[in-house]
């Protein structure tokens, strides 16, 4: 963060900086929101160092397609972008990757190739929610293989999920 974000911040009362441990956060109403960790690059393998590479570039990335949300919420400043996914959690609901239709027709190939990356993106993933809150990961799989929805990379229903996947 620059100094003036951080400034702004300490004067916006209901901000706070976030950086360090595990915290579940929550709305005004009390429904959760988030589970957060941070955990420094210092105590991970060199393999979850590159898995967070590989997640960070696919989001990077898939922004080129996407365009920026409309409402920020209590976003300081910027633009926050989905990462192009729907996941439906009701039967004959819509899934799948989503783009703009025309920064996709500008950019077919690098928007198929990063179909490559969807099953390494969808176990990091899973793999992150599994760690956070065992429990939790394993109730909203269970409810995605009941509906018989794909996992993040699959595009079939009825497909086998893995099972370190099926919460995204």
């Amino acid at each position: 963060m620059t100094p003036s974000e951080i400034q702004t911040m300490v004067e916006v009362n209901q901000m706070k900086r976030i950086h360090f441990g595990r915290m579940a956060i929550s709305s005004s109403t009390g429904l959760l929101i988030a589970l957060v960790e941070f955990r420094p690059f210092t105590t991970m393998s060199e393999v979850e160092v590159n898995q967070w590479d590989e997640l960070s570039q696919f989001v990077f990335c898939k922004r080129r397609f996407t365009n920026a949300i409309a409402t920020n919420g209590a976003l300081l400043e910027g633009f926050m972008f989905a990462i192009g996914w729907r996941k439906c959690s009701t039967k004959n609901e819509q899934f799948g990757l989503y783009g703009s239709l025309g920064k996709i027709e500008n950019a077919k190939d690098e928007w198929w190739n990063q179909g490559a990356n969807l099953s390494l993106v969808g176990y990091i993933l899973g793999k992150s929610l599994q760690y956070v809150g065992d429990n939790l990961f394993q109730k909203i799989q269970n409810c995605y293989k009941s509906l018989g929805v794909p996992s993040f990379d699959q595009v079939n229903y009825e497909a086998n999920i893995p099972a370190n996947e099926g919460a995204f």
